[in-house]
């Protein structure tokens, strides 16, 4: 099955299995977000609870896809907030974090290193998906953009996506192969990974 296909007919199903938390109704005010939800916790901790569920033939599928819009929301968030409203009333899906006095977002490479520490997904088959996995992301955020905010540059958005310090995080294979492939999101580019403008994980 191709990410693709594994996506329109079978992520949405999987990510309803995800061990969901309810964010309290004063930061739901705040975010104005009256839908939003939680799963995760810090560092991940719920990881094998969130993936019990999960086909583990699919799971490599599922945290590439995971990761592809936990980034995207996070990269929305930071560095392009003037469309994302629009974005969080276009998908609403949930927040991969903790909340304690706020709503805490969780470093999205976590998505791929700790089901790996876990032993949760077959790292060597994960890996293998790096490079059809960099084409569907490519198209998932341009198709995204030419719909609902055509001036937003995709070239642009995977700039900033792939400069933040989310990257510092370098712990095991599948983040080792993303790293490697992740250029490949820019076409034509060359990425400076000195001039870093901000945290995805700030609030």
């Amino acid at each position: 099955m191709s990410i693709v296909k594994y996506f329109n007919h079978g992520f949405q199903r999987d990510i309803g299995k995800l061990q969901f938390s309810e964010v309290p109704q004063v930061l739901k005010d705040i975010l104005n977000d009256k839908d939003l939800i939680q799963f995760g916790g810090k560092n991940w901790t719920r990881a094998a609870d969130d993936l019990k569920d999960i086909d583990i033939e699919l799971r490599p599928m599922f945290v590439l896809c995971l990761f592809a819009l936990v980034a995207t929301d996070q990269c929305m968030q930071t560095y392009f907030k003037q469309y994302y409203a629009e974005w969080r009333a276009q998908t609403a899906y949930p927040k991969f974090g903790w909340t304690r006095f706020g709503l805490y977002n969780e470093n999205p490479l976590k998505l791929l290193s700790v089901p790996e520490q876990l032993q949760q997904i077959d790292a060597d088959k994960t890996c293998a998906l790096m490079r059809e996995f960099m084409g569907f992301y490519r198209t998932l955020v341009a198709d995204y953009c030419h719909l609902h905010e055509p001036e937003l540059s995709v070239d642009l958005f995977f700039s900033k996506l792939l400069q933040d310090d989310i990257f510092s995080v370098g712990e095991g294979q599948v983040v080792a192969a993303f790293k490697q492939a992740a250029p490949a999101l820019i076409q034509g580019r060359t990425l400076d990974r000195s001039s870093s403008e901000g945290y995805l994980l700030a609030a």
